[in-house]
């Protein structure tokens, strides 16, 4: 049977947020870090704090390109003597390589792990492997853009066998987590920043040592603004479905693209955008697709989010002869 979904996927979406039901999370892949090196070394690859985490502890990071753009996402469990990683399935080879090649001299191994990743919005303490999702938490070490956002308790178990609970498709978290404008890897391509998707909250620690990218990390949020912006798009029509990649359009003009639509139990038909800084904030303003369906924006990361510093740009130098 497919896991998309089992039923209604609306009825689905209100057991699973109501903490009844669990989602398998086919779709992730687990991977174990070993060895006395193990949390020093990733600590120094990623975006996240990974130091100080004790065993039972977890925390979201991300792996940057040189250029500070999204390359791969880890939700990362501390255990006795190692680390757990959760991650998704399509993109984990490649991640593998990647930090295989990384090891160098550091005593550190890579493994498969054989467990079951499922999802649910309550705290079974079963006493396995558990990551929390710290999205909806207000940051301590980094810096949220969006004025408020939506409770998602979240988190993802680790078993060998899956417990005695009913289940729910993807469809059913993939419409909650839109509608708590809560990104996945899915959502990002080759130019993503951390800040367009207010992914610097969860994800990123603010004041830790160097890691790859953390230059542009550190520019984009003091010195300038995100070049682009997610915001979850209410449709007018609430029999529409959005599709990744369609067009969002203001006053005729193309400003962005649709990462993830669906249609949700209460809030109708919903979609995550990424739009350029710029775009207009009126109701009813955006259309979407190829037949424009007309939609409202939730802004979630507003348009001067960065420039924190709030430090004035220099003046160019001009030479002249005086100068000369």
């Amino acid at each position: 049977m497919s896991n998309q979904h089992f039923g209604n996927p609306l009825q689905e979406q209100r057991q699973l947020l109501s903490g009844e039901a669990m989602v398998l999370r086919d779709d992730m892949s687990v991977i174990e870090l070993s060895g006395e090196d193990a949390k020093k070394w990733l600590h120094s690859l990623t975006s996240q704090n990974i130091l100080n985490l004790k065993p039972g502890d977890s925390t979201e990071a991300l792996l940057l390109t040189p250029n500070g753009h999204i390359e791969h996402q880890l939700k990362v469990i501390a255990a006795d003597s190692s680390l757990l990683i959760i991650t998704p399935k399509k993109r984990v080879e490649e991640l593998k390589t990647w930090l295989g090649k990384m090891i160098f001299r550091s005593k550190v191994s890579i493994t498969d792990s054989n467990y079951l990743v499922f999802g649910v919005f309550r705290d079974l303490a079963l006493g396995t492997p558990c990551w929390v999702d710290a999205f909806s938490v207000e940051p301590k070490a980094s810096v949220r853009y969006a004025k408020s956002r939506t409770e998602f308790p979240y988190r993802e178990y680790l078993v060998i066998s899956l417990p005695d609970l009913p289940r729910a498709g993807l469809m059913a978290y993939e419409a909650l987590r839109i509608a708590a404008g809560r990104p996945e890897l899915s959502d990002v391509d080759e130019r993503t920043l951390p800040h367009e998707l207010d992914w610097l909250s969860s994800a990123v620690h603010m004041s830790k040592g160097c890691y790859r990218g953390q230059e542009t990390v550190a520019k984009v949020h003091n010195l300038g603004h995100p070049p682009r912006r997610i915001a979850i798009l209410h449709l007018e029509q609430g029999d529409v479905l959005c599709q990744r990649g369609d067009e969002v359009s203001y006053e005729g003009k193309p400003v962005g693209k649709v990462l993830a639509g669906a249609f949700h139990f209460e809030e109708g038909s919903i979609a995550l955008a990424l739009l350029s800084r710029n775009t207009p904030y009126l109701d009813l303003d955006i259309s979407v697709g190829e037949s424009k369906y007309r939609a409202s924006q939730e802004v979630l990361v507003p348009h001067d989010a960065g420039k924190a510093a709030n430090l004035p740009r220099p003046a160019a130098f001009k030479l002249s002869r005086k100068n000369v």
